[in-house]
């Protein structure tokens, strides 16, 4: 890993397509771009390797947050990228500039600090376990290329509603992989109120009974939306019945005071959602 990322090429006149000099110094922008452009290049050239897909893993991760061990400037949480000129008011809030970051170094020693506890046998077990892994990128509610009564577990959660904008979270991290958010956002389920919603999910429900083997189980992870006047699993739960599930019980889950809600200026059981819950469902023919 060291050695790839040492054999980088940084061309530091490079600059992004796009205006992100509220995020990033300029030698780091121009790291960025260039890895950018090197991961591109390989996919292009159909090249790109294992070592390439968990470099572009890492750096996609690093991209934004709010210490050193990111690409960024000070931001709000690296699990979403907030708009340019909502960070250029925390910049001038916080009397800040992006200062330079290697994001060689941090990209190594993330990598480093991830593998730290995976011991010769781990590795030989993952490495098994991946020849027989899938990734699918298909609609929940239609995924034909699972076979009828293949699966023994399912842990899932869908959006709630409308409530988190996916796509707009995640506008940086597609313009680093050169993905079109715009694409990506069309695909997205954005139900606006609870009967589309259910209408949709009684769909994946379908789908789900169709794909759980005889004594396979499903966990669907909800919450409560609407300043708690609406709690999903109330409205999962017949769902799941309605297709053929049993269910056994839900998980409820109360949120307390992270690191994240305080960012966002979220007290303990005020706005946002502040408990998740788990519906246990049952297959038993």
């Amino acid at each position: 890993l060291k050695k790839r990322l040492e054999s980088l090429l940084i061309n530091y006149k490079n600059r992004a397509d796009i205006d992100l000099s509220m995020f990033y110094h300029p030698k780091t922008e121009a790291e960025i771009v260039s890895l950018r452009d090197y991961l591109e290049s390989r996919k292009i050239e159909k090249v790109e390797d294992g070592l390439d897909g968990w470099i572009r893993m890492v750096a996609t991760n690093r991209l934004t947050g709010h210490s050193a061990g990111f690409f960024s400037v000070y931001t709000l949480p690296p699990n979403q990228a907030i708009a340019p000129d909502r960070q250029k008011k925390i910049n001038i809030e916080r009397n800040q500039t992006p200062p330079y970051r290697d994001i060689r170094k941090i990209i190594f020693k993330k990598s480093s600090n991830l593998t730290k506890d995976i011991d010769e046998i781990t590795k030989e077990r993952l490495a098994g376990v991946a020849k027989q892994a899938r990734f699918l990128t298909l609609e929940a509610g239609n995924t034909h290329s699972i076979k009828d009564c293949s699966v023994q577990l399912t842990v899932t959660s869908p959006p709630f509603l409308d409530v988190v904008q996916y796509a707009q979270d995640n506008w940086l991290r597609c313009w680093f992989n050169n993905i079109n958010v715009n694409q990506v956002e069309k695909k997205i389920t954005m139900a606006k109120n609870i009967k589309d919603w259910t209408k949709i999910m009684s769909g994946v429900f379908k789908e789900l009974y169709r794909i759980t083997k005889k004594d396979g189980w499903v966990a669907f992870e909800v919450g409560e939306v609407r300043n708690g006047k609406i709690n999903l699993d109330e409205y999962i739960v017949p769902l799941g019945e309605e297709n053929g599930f049993e269910c056994r019980g839900v998980l409820i889950n109360e949120q307390h005071f992270t690191k994240t809600a305080n960012i966002w200026g979220v007290k303990n059981n005020g706005k946002g959602t502040n408990t998740n819950r788990i519906v246990i469902f049952y297959k038993n023919l």
